[in-house]
């Protein structure tokens, strides 16, 4: 059985130096920072990277609006849920196109007021009209409401 052998004009166990080790080097960084930010840019169906919830802080009474783009198609519907309502409380306003062309929407808005003191999880999703279900999560906050 003949063997296939490569002959280099380099010893065994010299390393590179100079320019050879540095593009290596830098392949090896670029290829852990390209895994890296594929990992952090994972989601779970959502708009959110994964575990990744936003905090906000309201006062014991206070309303904050959050808007989220809404996609244009008529057949979903945005949801927001709050995990524990005698925390926080979330309603829907309804705003129309501000220059009233066709074919442009306007944002959902929703309302996030604080009852009492505590923490709650707030979960925006969109399901298709009918749908049961969570449907797809677009953005989720964890509330602290806090008293004066």
């Amino acid at each position: 059985m003949n063997a296939l052998i490569f002959k280099t004009d380099r010893p065994a166990g010299v390393r590179f130096s100079g320019a050879n080790r540095t593009v290596g080097r830098t392949l090896v960084a670029l290829l852990l920072a390209g895994l890296s930010a594929c990992n952090g840019l994972r989601t779970n169906g959502s708009d959110e990277p994964s575990g990744r919830a936003k905090r906000m802080r309201v006062v014991v009474g206070e309303i904050r609006e959050i808007g989220l783009p809404s996609r244009g198609d008529t057949t979903l519907q945005l949801v927001g849920t709050s995990e524990n309502q005698e925390i926080v409380e979330v309603s829907r306003r309804e705003l129309a196109s501000e220059d009233g062309e066709p074919g442009k929407t306007a944002p959902a808005v929703f309302l996030v007021k604080g009852v009492t003191n505590g923490t709650a999880k707030v979960v925006f999703s969109e399901k298709r009209t009918g749908e049961e279900g969570p449907g797809r999560i677009r953005k989720t906050y964890l509330v602290e409401v806090v008293s004066q």
